[in-house]
């Protein structure tokens, strides 16, 4: 693909498990990627196919704005984010913060910059302990712990602002995540 027409995307978290392998699928694909990972819990031998990397916080509004201003971003793709439920449970305030408080700013960012797309990673831990024997996307949420329910806050401003600004998303919830890539 030639790199002037290149679309280049941003991916959060993008040196954790699920989305270092996606950053690895997009840069297979030809897309131009740029990641941004505080490596608090990723690792940057994640990036094998010359990704640029961006130690930072995912909510940092001044980089966003440098990122947004330099490239010129088609799609977000948002993994960054606290996971460990008996975390949440012990520091809540810690998870609202880099989960939902730093998901808003990327929103705002994103609304500043006319950022059109947007991949949302949050998990099917917003249903908590459902009662029926298959769960659907509208199946009730009753998320039971600080995680889920920092997860279900960023799905609920995430669609808010897609009425507002005309965002396209897509939210992903998954169940359990596994698997290997040599």
């Amino acid at each position: 693909m030639n790199k002037e027409v290149m679309k280049t995307v941003l991916v959060t978290g993008g040196c954790g498990y699920i989305g270092s392998h996606v950053t690895r699928q997009l840069s297979e694909a030809g897309y131009k990627v740029v990641v941004i990972d505080n490596l608090s819990t990723g690792f940057r031998e994640a990036l094998i196919n010359g990704e640029e990397l961006v130690v930072s916080n995912a909510g940092d509004k001044d980089l966003l704005h440098s990122i947004f201003s330099k490239h010129q971003i088609s799609a977000v793709l948002h993994f960054a984010a606290s996971i460990i439920v008996p975390d949440s449970v012990a520091m809540p305030l810690s998870y609202y913060e880099n989960n939902t408080v730093n998901t808003l700013r990327l929103l705002e960012s994103m609304t500043e910059h006319k950022i059109p797309n947007l991949i949302f990673s949050s998990t099917a831990a917003i249903y908590g302990n459902a009662t029926e024997d298959i769960v659907t996307e509208d199946s009730v949420a009753q998320p039971a712990n600080p995680y889920a329910r920092s997860k279900l806050m960023d799905e609920w401003a995430i669609a808010d602002t897609s009425l507002a600004h005309s965002l396209k998303f897509a939210v992903i919830r998954y169940f359990n995540v596994a698997g290997a890539d040599p």
